[in-house]
């Protein structure tokens, strides 16, 4: 009988540690496509309905709800999410929300194409610095979450919750509609970070039940609220930078924090993986070609029309 022909240099553990980096690579393209079709349904619905109420997205969710443009963005979603959740019961969650990142690659491009605009070097420029910087954070070692520190978690979720509603309130304070949009992702961000979290500790527990579940789906709709709303107020490079990087950033501290680790950072490469995050930031978050909120609204086709 002939003999199995392997792989020169393939060894099991690394396909095992290539699956949920393929998980998450797919699960970041469900969600670029999914932000570049919802940030562009919430944006227009928010234009035509105005920004009266404490937040838009509530005065604009009957809207999105029947808008098929935003419900394909949200069957995008959830697919991610299911992607995104195996993908942490596998690897590494350090490892797995940084991948993340590669989305801005995805979304920015589709962003633009949907405008019919062409991606200036800047922004690719960016995109790359904001995704270099961040996989070079996780480049000098990957925690492990296999133990979890429960004695740290109340105080995790208490600082959680605060800096979530500083982030709502100061949202709803500060009147650059840019700024109300960073605020609200960055906020959308610590929630999501949040539920990648639960989703290791409920994953941990199998097959019994762990009190992180329940939690799953209340971090993830807060997360995808404040995400619409961050959507409505500001355009997509301002909202999806804020998210992408407030997210993987988090978690890398999650894995560090509540989980047992050895590995230990060393200082320099962390400043050395932030110069190129903020100079990316930087780059993205003035560029012109993406920004909409000079964009002359649609008219509402279900005003009324006065008649002299």
């Amino acid at each position: 009988m002939p003999h199995a022909i392997e792989a020169p240099g393939l060894e099991p553990s690394d396909l095992r540690a290539a699956l949920p980096i393929a998980l998450a690579l797919i699960a970041a393209f469900l969600f670029a496509v999914s932000a570049a079709l919802q940030q562009g349904a919430a944006r227009q619905a928010a234009s035509i309905a105005g920004h009266g109420r404490w937040l838009t997205v509530l005065g604009i969710l009957r809207t999105l709800v029947t808008d098929r443009r935003w419900l394909t963005g949200q069957g995008a979603l959830v697919g991610g999410f299911g992607l995104h959740a195996l993908a942490l019961r596998l690897g590494a969650i350090s490892v797995v929300q940084a991948l993340l990142v590669v989305q801005l690659l995805f979304a920015l491009p589709l962003a633009a194409a949907r405008r019919r605009r062409s991606l200036l070097r800047r922004d690719w420029a960016g995109t790359i610095l904001v995704c270099a910087g961040l996989i070079l954070l996780v480049g000098q070692g990957v925690p492990d979450h296999s133990g979890v520190r429960s004695e740290l978690l109340p105080r995790a979720a208490i600082g959680v919750i605060a800096a979530v509603g500083a982030l709502v309130l100061l949202g709803r304070l500060v009147r650059s509609t840019q700024v109300r949009s960073a605020l609200f992702a960055v906020a959308a961000g610590c929630c999501f970070a949040t539920t990648a979290v639960l989703v290791v500790v409920a994953g941990n527990a199998l097959p019994g039940l762990s009190w992180a579940l329940p939690a799953i789906p209340i971090s993830t709709t807060v997360g995808g609220l404040l995400t619409q709303e961050a959507y409505a107020r500001g355009s997509l490079p301002t909202a999806l930078t804020a998210m992408t990087i407030t997210d993987p950033v988090l978690s890398y501290i999650a894995g560090l924090t509540l989980f047992t680790s050895t590995i230990h950072p060393n200082p320099r490469w962390l400043i050395c993986a932030a110069v190129p995050v903020l100079t990316g930031v930087l780059l993205l978050a003035n560029s012109p070609t993406l920004h909409d909120e000079h964009e002359h609204p649609e008219p509402n086709p279900r005003a009324p029309v006065e008649v002299s």
